[in-house]
C-alpha cells in the first residue's frame, strides 16, 4: 500500500470490480453467457414437451395397435369368405351330382324299356346280336371308359361333358390327369407299370386347375379315376415297410396306360348328341360322313 495513507483512502482509490473485468476483457464473456441462459428453455418448458411428446408417441402406439387389429380382422374374413366360397361350390357339386344321378336313373330306365321292345319285338337281346367285329376300320373296341374317352378326341369330350352342362366337370378332370400319367404318376421301377397315389392326384391337379385342388374335389376326382378305369386299374394297398401304414394306389398296366394315347377313335363319330356313350367295353361307333373333328 501506499506510505503515508490510511486504509479508507486507500479502499477509496481501488478499482471497482467491473472495471477491473472491463480492463480484463471478461465483461463480453458474461454477456455472452447471458444471452445463452436467456435461450434455453426452462425446466418447467421441458418438462411440458416431454409430456406432449410422450403423449404423441402413445397416441401412435394405440393407431399402430387398431391398424394391427383392423388388419387381423380382415384377415379372417378373407379366410371366412374363402370357406364360405369352397362351402358354396361343394354344395353346387353335389347338386351337380344328384342331378347327373336323377339322369342316369332315367336313362337306365329308358334303356331298359328299349331293351324290352326289342325282345318282344325279335325274340333277342342287343347284347347277342353286338358283333365287335362290326367296328368301322377293324377299330379295336375300347377295354374301359377310360380307354374309350381317352382315344376320342378330347375337345368333342369336354364339350359333352363340360361345355353343354353336363356336370361333369371332376369326370373330365378325371380324365385330364390320367391322360398324363407321364408326367405325374409314379412309375415302377421295373417298367411293368404306372400308379397313381393322392400326393401324384393332387399335384397333377394343382397344375390343371392352377391352385391347390379342395379336399372334396380331389375325393371326387379319386372316385372318377376308379369308375372310369374298370377293370383296366386296381385300386390296392401300398406298403413300402413294415413301420409304415399302408397307402391306397390306383395302379395300372404300362401297356394300358400306353394305349390312353393311341388317339384311334379320332376320326370317329362316336359322341351322340346328348353325350351318351356305350357302358360296356365295347364302344357303339359310327363311321363319321364328315371330315375329321
Amino acid at each position: 500500500m501506499p506510505i503515508g495513507q490510511e486504509p479508507d483512502e486507500i479502499d477509496a482509490e481501488s478499482p471497482a470490480e467491473h472495471d477491473v473485468a472491463v480492463a480484463l476483457g471478461f465483461e463480453s464473456l458474461d454477456a455472452d453467457r447471458d444471452d445463452q441462459d436467456d435461450e434455453l428453455p426452462s425446466r418447467a418448458e421441458m418438462w411440458e414437451l416431454l409430456q406432449q411428446q410422450g403423449r404423441t408417441i402413445d397416441r401412435l402406439e394405440a393407431r399402430v395397435d387398431e391398424l394391427q387389429h383392423e388388419q387381423n380382422r380382415a384377415k379372417r374374413n378373407r379366410k371366412e369368405i374363402a370357406s364360405r366360397l369352397n362351402d358354396v361350390d361343394d354344395s353346387i357339386e353335389e347338386a351337380d351330382d344328384t342331378l347327373e344321378q336323377t339322369k342316369e336313373i332315367a336313362k337306365a330306365a329308358n334303356a331298359n324299356a328299349n331293351q324290352a321292345k326289342s325282345i318282344a319285338e325279335t325274340g333277342g337281346t342287343a347284347a347277342e346280336r353286338e358283333d365287335s367285329e362290326e367296328l368301322p376300320g377293324g377299330v379295336e373296341p375300347s377295354s374301359s371308359p377310360l380307354d374309350f374317352l381317352a382315344n376320342c378326341r378330347q375337345h368333342r369330350v369336354k364339350t359333352h361333358l363340360v361345355d353343354r352342362g353336363t356336370p361333369r366337370k371332376n369326370r373330365f378332370r378325371a380324365l385330364s390327369l390320367m391322360k398324363r400319367w407321364d408326367e405325374f404318376a409314379t412309375k415302377r421301377t421295373n417298367g411293368s407299370g404306372i400308379f397313381w397315389t393322392r400326393d401324384n392326384v393332387k399335384e397333377a391337379l394343382t397344375a390343371i386347375l392352377g391352385k391347390r385342388p379342395h379336399a372334396q374335389t380331389l375325393k371326387r376326382v379319386w372316385k372318377e379315376m376308379v369308375g372310369l378305369g374298370s377293370s383296366d386299374v386296381d385300386v390296392i394297398d401300398r406298403r413300402v415297410s413294415a413301420t409304415q401304414e399302408s397307402t391306397e394306389i390306383i395302379a395300372m398296366d404300362r401297356e394300358t396306360a400306353d394305349g390312353l394315347l393311341d388317339t384311334r377313335y379320332h376320326h370317329l363319330g362316336l359322341l351322340t348328341v346328348d353325350g351318351k356313350v356305350s357302358d360296356g367295353v365295347t364302344p357303339v361307333v359310327t363311321q363319321s360322313d364328315a371330315a375329321e373333328v
